[in-house]
C-alpha cells in the first residue's frame, strides 16, 4: 500500500476479506498500515473475522475487533455460502454495516443494476463524507463519481 498507494478503500473476497476486515482495527491499534492514510472504507465479499467460529487470531490482529470498527463497510453475504454464519458475526464488529444479500454460495456475485447502484452509492457517500472533513488531512479527490 505504501508503494502503490494511496488507496481510499480496500476490497477482499474470502480469505482476503478476512484480512481486509481486520485492517481498520489493526490500523486504529497502531500495529499495521502506520505509514499510509487511514482506510476510508472496506468492501467485504464472503468475509469473516479473525477469531470467529472458524479462524484463529494472528498476534497482530488480537485487538483489531476489541471495539466496534468505525469504518464504512459493505458486506456481501451469500445465502448458500459456507461462511455465511461467520459473515454475520463479522457484521456485529462494524458500526452501521451495509449488507448486500445474494442467493449464491461462496462466490463473487454477478451485479445487477440495483446492486451496482448500491455499491456506487456506498462509495459516493463514503467519499463525500470524507471530502467534507478532508481539510483536516489536506486530501484532494483523484476520481469523480
Amino acid at each position: 500500500m505504501s508503494k502503490d498507494g494511496p488507496f481510499d478503500g480496500i476490497l477482499g473476497f474470502s480469505m482476503a476479506a478476512i484480512l481486509c476486515a481486520a485492517m481498520p482495527g489493526m490500523q486504529r491499534e497502531g500495529v499495521a498500515l502506520k505509514k499510509v492514510p487511514k482506510i476510508k472504507f472496506v468492501i467485504l465479499i464472503s468475509g469473516a473475522k479473525f477469531g470467529g467460529p472458524s479462524f484463529g487470531v494472528p498476534k497482530l490482529a488480537v485487538n483489531a475487533f476489541s471495539s466496534p470498527i468505525n469504518c464504512p463497510s459493505l458486506h456481501f453475504l451469500g445465502e448458500k455460502d459456507y461462511q455465511k454464519k461467520d459473515g454475520e458475526v463479522l457484521l456485529e464488529c462494524f458500526v452501521d454495516p451495509q449488507v448486500i444479500h445474494h442467493p449464491k454460495g461462496h462466490v463473487i456475485p454477478e451485479l445487477d443494476d440495483s446492486t451496482a447502484e448500491i455499491i456506487l452509492g456506498f462509495i459516493e457517500k463514503t467519499v463525500q463524507n470524507f471530502v467534507a472533513g478532508a481539510h483536516q488531512y489536506n486530501w484532494k479527490p483523484r476520481a469523480k463519481f
